[in-house]
C-alpha cells in the first residue's frame, strides 16, 4: 500500500494542463506480503560425520543485491579415521558462494565452497589439503529458518608427495539460516520499503529519487540502495519505475502502476493487480 502526501495526491488529480506547475513532492510505500524479497547475511554452520570423520564448515558472507549471489568466508576442520585406520587432524579456510534464486514459488539456494588447508595424516603433515564442496537444490523454508537439499565434495590430500584423493557422495544437508539475535527465527522476513521523491509536469512526466531499503525481522536495515526515478500519469494511471542509480545497482528495479486518486486527500492506493513488479537479490515477484 502506498502512503502519499496530500500534495502530491493533488497534483495527480489536477487536470493534464499548463497551468499545473511542477511541483516537488514524496510518497512511501512497504512492499506486499505477496512480494518479499529476502536476504541471505550472517553467518552459517554445519557439522556433519561421514565415514568415521567428523568435520565442521562455519562461514560467513553477505549478498549482492542484484544478482542475489552470497559470498563469505569462514573456517573448516576434520578429524577422526580415514577407513576407519587412519588418524587425521585438518583445518582451514572457506570460501563460500551461493546464489539465492526465486524457483517458480519456490525460493532455492545453489552454491559452492571451497576449503584450502593443511594438518596430518597420521604421523605425517599435510602438504596441501584442497576440497570443493557442491550444495544443490537447497530449497528456503522461511518459516522453518531453514534450508535443506544436498551436498557433495571432492578434493584430496597431499602427504609426503602423493596425491590422497577425498570425496563423498551427494547426501542430505539442513541448514539452519542466518539467526545473529537468537531468536530461533531467519533474520530476512522478506520485508522492504521504498521512499520516494518525485516532480510532475505539466505534461504529466514524472522524475525523481528513490530509497529502496530492504529490512531485518526487526525492521533494521539490511541494505539501502539509491534510485533514480521515471514515469508518467496518463489518462487516469500512474506508472514509475525506480532502478539502482549506480551501474552495480542497475537492475535493483520496482514498476508500479496504480490508479490516479479520485480525492486529493486520499493518503494511501492501491497498486493495480499484476501490473507491478519487484526485482532485487536475485528475486523477481510480481504484485
Amino acid at each position: 500500500m502506498i502512503r502519499m502526501s496530500k500534495l502530491l495526491a493533488a497534483i495527480l488529480v489536477c487536470p493534464v494542463i499548463p497551468l499545473c506547475a511542477q511541483t516537488l513532492e514524496t510518497l512511501e510505500f512497504t512492499g506486499p506480503a505477496s512480494a518479499p524479497i529476502y536476504v541471505l547475511d550472517g553467518p552459517f554452520q554445519h557439522q556433519t560425520n561421514v565415514n568415521g570423520v567428523s568435520m565442521s564448515l562455519d562461514w560467513s558472507g553477505s549478498m549482492d543485491p542484484a544478482s542475489g549471489i552470497f559470498s563469505g568466508k569462514g573456517n573448516f576442520s576434520a578429524s577422526g579415521s580415514l577407513l576407519s585406520i587412519i588418524p587425521i587432524d585438518w583445518d582451514g579456510n572457506v570460501s563460500a558462494t551461493m546464489n539465492l534464486k526465486a524457483a517458480g514459488k519456490v525460493l532455492r539456494a545453489d552454491g559452492k565452497l571451497s576449503v584450502t588447508g593443511s594438518g596430518t595424516v597420521g604421523n605425517d603433515a599435510v602438504d596441501r589439503l584442497a576440497l570443493d564442496y557442491t550444495l544443490a537444490n537447497l530449497d528456503v523454508n522461511p518459516a522453518a529458518s531453514r534450508m535443506r537439499g544436498y551436498i557433495s565434495f571432492k578434493g584430496f590430500a597431499k602427504v609426503r608427495g602423493r596425491t590422497l584423493p577425498l570425496a563423498f557422495s551427494k547426501t542430505y544437508l539442513s541448514l539452519d539460516l542466518p539467526d545473529a539475535n537468537r531468536d530461533g527465527k531467519w533474520d530476512s522476513a522478506g520485508d522492504w520499503s521504498e521512499a520516494i521523491t518525485v516532480s510532475i509536469d505539466a505534461t504529466g512526466k514524472i522524475s525523481g529519487n528513490g530509497e529502496f531499503e530492504v529490512l531485518d525481522e526487526q525492521g533494521g536495515s539490511f541494505d539501502l540502495i539509491y534510485q533514480k526515478i521515471t514515469g508518467s500519469l496518463k489518462k487516469g494511471t500512474v506508472t514509475l519505475t525506480a532502478s539502482g542509480s549506480q551501474p552495480s545497482t542497475a537492475k535493483v528495479k520496482i514498476n508500479l502502476t496504480y490508479p490516479q486518486p479520485s480525492d486529493p486527500a486520499a493518503r494511501t492506493v492501491a497498486t493495480m493487480t499484476g501490473k507491478s513488479s519487484i526485482s532485487a537479490y536475485g528475486q523477481s515477484r510480481k504484485f
